[in-house]
Parts: structure tokens; C-alpha cells; sequence
């Protein structure tokens, strides 16, 4: 009879025998055809928080970024980068107590020669909040940090898209 220690090891071994000859890979890992491929951004600041967090999963997926845009196979071009408030209800004293936050993305990626290899696109993100009023200092927070969401979020669907997008581009050749 096994112990159940070992028993739980066996299913877990069994699991990840099973998993590696299926071809699975984790989300976040980028396909071989795209890892030598650099990417670029321009159209927004570098310490924009957009920037930053597109940046750091591009790294984390094993992608390179260019030093410069001359030097990138793609330049990811942003064209406008808007978080947008929009209230939804009122209260009884004619308040807006529900908002629809927005985050709006307006992009293209073209090669450093000028050629569009993704026209433009536009992503948007969007939470809808409840806001009591009783606490402004607590909404506030709230707020933001929905804000912080939606902005790390966005740099995950532009990776995508923009990897989706150049999967079938290839450098080109020497």
C-alpha cells in the first residue's frame, strides 16, 4: 500500500508528465517566433504607468524592448491614452452615486521604416463603480486603485494583441 505522501507526489508527477507531452505552455509565455523580435513604445512618457507595466510583462514573458525605436522590429505607436469618469445613476438628493470608469487605448505598430503592420486599433477597458458618498476619503482610494487595475490591465490586452498582431511577421532577413 502507499503512503499518502508518496501518493500525492505520484499525482503530481503523473500531472506534469501528462501536461508536458500535450505542448502546454503558461499564458504568459511568449511563442519562439517572437522572442527575437524587439518591440518599441512611443507616444507616451516613459515613466507613464501604462508604459511601466506593458514594459514589465513584455520582460517577464521573455520579450526584448529596444533601446531605441530605430533599432526595434515593431514600434508600438499609442495615439491616445485617456481614463475617462462617467456617471451612471443618481441618489435620491440628485448625486451621482455610480460612475462607469473607462480606459481608452487608441494604437498602431509599424516597423521603424514607416511600413503599418497593425493599423490602428483601439482598446478599451471599463469598470462600473458604486460610490455611497459617506466616505469621499475611502471612494477616493477606491477609486484609484480601480484606476491602477484597469491600467495593468490594458498593458496585458496590448502585449496580447500586439503578439497576436506580429505572429506572423517575421524579421526581416539580413
Amino acid at each position: 500500500m502507499c503512503h499518502p505522501k508518496h501518493f500525492g507526489r505520484l499525482i503530481l508527477m503523473g500531472f506534469l508528465l501528462l501536461t508536458m507531452g500535450c505542448g502546454f505552455h503558461l499564458r504568459g509565455e511568449l511563442p519562439e517566433s517572437v522572442k527575437e523580435q524587439s518591440l518599441a513604445m512611443t507616444g507616451i512618457s516613459k515613466s507613464n504607468p501604462l508604459y511601466v507595466n506593458f514594459v514589465q510583462k513584455l520582460t517577464v514573458a521573455g520579450g526584448v524592448l529596444a533601446a531605441k525605436p530605430s533599432e526595434a522590429f515593431a514600434i508600438i505607436n499609442v495615439i491616445k491614452a485617456r481614463q475617462l469618469r462617467r456617471p451612471i445613476t443618481l441618489s435620491a438628493v440628485g448625486r451621482a452615486n455610480m460612475f462607469d470608469l473607462s480606459f481608452l487605448l487608441v494604437f498602431e505598430v509599424q516597423t521603424p521604416k514607416g511600413k503599418v503592420l497593425m493599423p490602428e486599433r483601439e482598446l478599451v477597458v471599463r469598470r462600473e463603480y458604486f460610490n455611497t458618498q459617506s466616505s469621499p476619503l475611502g471612494q477616493s482610494l477606491e477609486e484609484t486603485q480601480i484606476r491602477i487595475e484597469m491600467e495593468n490591465e490594458a498593458a496585458q490586452q496590448l502585449l496580447r494583441q500586439v503578439l497576436a498582431g506580429l505572429k506572423n511577421e517575421s524579421p526581416a532577413a539580413p
